[in-house]
């Protein structure tokens, strides 16, 4: 025959197992939101390098073109997204270190026709993070990203790297460029300047 006290021994047990349960089901949760990985909405608008390598974060995500205003002038459409990949890490002499890669589409505009050109750029990132007096101390495989507080802009830091790898005279091939087209068709046509001179010649043989 079950007692009153026997009931409330038994319950008291179940209580604890379902706290301990519950308990165990948070602590995995919180672990999993520890892990220093963002998902592709959550890239930061600042980020600090030195506290990233100490954490050996690694960031994944996308940043839009139209935040990027030295960028945006450039396009025929300032619409589209940057595909982003980051990992900060320390090097073996103490350098921040910041390695990945970008790749986007850009709308430029064609230097011969003046319409739209999609261009595709994608590049590697490896870079250094130093103090302006000792830039010359990174190893030649960093290019030095010179930083004199703790912060930076994500979006700048990408924008520098995508106008560095811009073509200085974007153009669509000779095929498919209207201008392109009639330029080589007109040079077809043309008569040779040089025709006349060297009828002359030979009548004159």
């Amino acid at each position: 025959m079950l007692t009153a006290n026997m009931f409330q021994a038994a319950t008291s047990v179940l209580v604890r197992a379902a706290g301990q349960e519950l308990s165990n089901s948070l602590t995995g949760r919180f672990a999993i939101a520890r892990i220093p990985c963002l998902m592709p909405s959550d890239l930061p608008h600042t980020i600090a390098p030195e506290r990233l390598a100490r954490e050996g974060v690694h960031l994944q995500g996308q940043l839009q073109l139209r935040n990027m205003y030295r960028l945006a002038p450039l396009l025929s459409e300032p619409r589209g997204a940057v595909d982003v990949t980051l990992a900060f890490s320390r090097s073996e002499r103490g350098f921040t270190c910041i390695t990945g890669n970008y790749a986007t589409c850009l709308e430029l505009v064609c230097q011969r026709c003046l319409e739209p050109l999609s261009v595709s750029l994608a590049a590697g990132i490896s870079v250094g993070v130093t103090l302006p007096d000792k830039v010359k101390q990174l190893p030649g495989s960093l290019e030095p990203l010179v930083l004199t507080g703790e912060t930076m802009l994500l979006t700048d830091f990408i924008e520098d790297e995508i106008l560095l790898g811009l073509p200085l005279a974007p153009m669509h091939e000779p095929e498919e460029c209207a201008v392109g087209k009639q330029f080589s068709e007109r040079k077809f046509r043309a008569p040779n300047p040089f025709h006349v001179l060297k009828t002359l010649k030979s009548e004159n043989h």
